[in-house]
This record gives structure tokens, sequence and C-alpha cells, in this order.
């Protein structure tokens, strides 16, 4: 992959994920309905950019990945649960409800990394490291980039 592609790639989740911060002023609703489908239908697309598969490695990549992809759908379901508590709870935290944030804001970290580990070895066994490791930089970069999104739009506990 050379320089432009990659550029291409940072682009398209870049737009992608513009639109996060609009949706989450209407509610968690819209919001998890704009993670679910504009990000995930432009995501397949970039991965099917950035990772240039035959179509032996696409034969054996894609129900991995749709495997992963429900899998991480679990995890942020949990985030979209959090978001719910943390604005029910906004103003009135306790230190007991941040302790309860925080620790299950570690927990879904630490089940993603794991997650990402996982299925990298997966991707790898199935096509090769260097295609697998072009997954995680993908997920990696649309994962920060929908990090960066929530931690905007939510304010610090009080």
């Amino acid at each position: 992959m050379n320089g432009f592609q990659g550029c291409s790639v940072v682009g398209v989740l870049l737009v992608a994920s513009a639109a996060l911060p609009a949706a989450a002023q209407d509610g968690p609703e819209k919001y998890v309905e704009l993670l679910r489908s504009d990000i995930r239908t432009d995501k397949v697309a970039v991965l099917t950019e950035a990772l240039d598969l035959t179509q032996a490695q696409a034969d054996a990549f894609w129900p991995i990945y749709r495997e992963y992809d429900a899998a991480q759908q679990v995890l942020g379901d949990r985030r979209v649960a959090m978001v719910k508590s943390f604005a029910e709870k906004y103003g009135t935290l306790t230190d007991a409800d941040a302790d309860k944030f925080v620790k299950e804001w570690f927990a879904v970290q630490s089940e993603r990394q794991k997650l990402r580990e996982k299925y990298y070895g997966k991707v790898a066994k199935a096509t090769s490291s260097l295609v697998a490791a072009r997954f995680l930089q993908v997920e990696n970069t649309l994962g920060m980039l929908i990090d960066l999104n929530i931690a905007a739009e939510l304010p610090l506990m009080k």
C-alpha cells in the first residue's frame, strides 16, 4: 500500500467520523444508529480498499470480519449503556457511580484489546500477517476516531 492509499483510508475514516458529534447532540439513540450504519458501511469500503485482498484472501477474511464485527457490536452496546447511564446521572454522580463508570470503561477497553488480539491471529492465519496488520491499523484508526468523538461529546463528570 503506498502513502496515497493510506491517506485515502484515513480521509474516508475522518469524513465518516465528522458527523458523529452532531448525531450525539440528538441523543444516544441517534448517535448509536449513526455508528452502526454510516460508519460500518464506510468501514467495509475502507477495509476493502486498504486490505487489497486476493479473491482467496477475501473469501477467508470476510467471514472472520463479520464474526469480529458482531463481537465489536456487543462491546459497542456496553459503551452505549455506559453513556446512557452517565447522561441519566449527570450532575448527580456519586463517588460510587464514578468508580463504577471508570471500572466498566477499563473492562470494555481491555476486552476490546483482547478481541483485536484474537482476531489478528485469526486473520493472520487465514490470510497473512501483513493483511492482519493492515486490518488492525484500520480498526485502530477508526476506534480512535470514534473514541475521540465520544470523549468530545461527554462533559466532565460532576
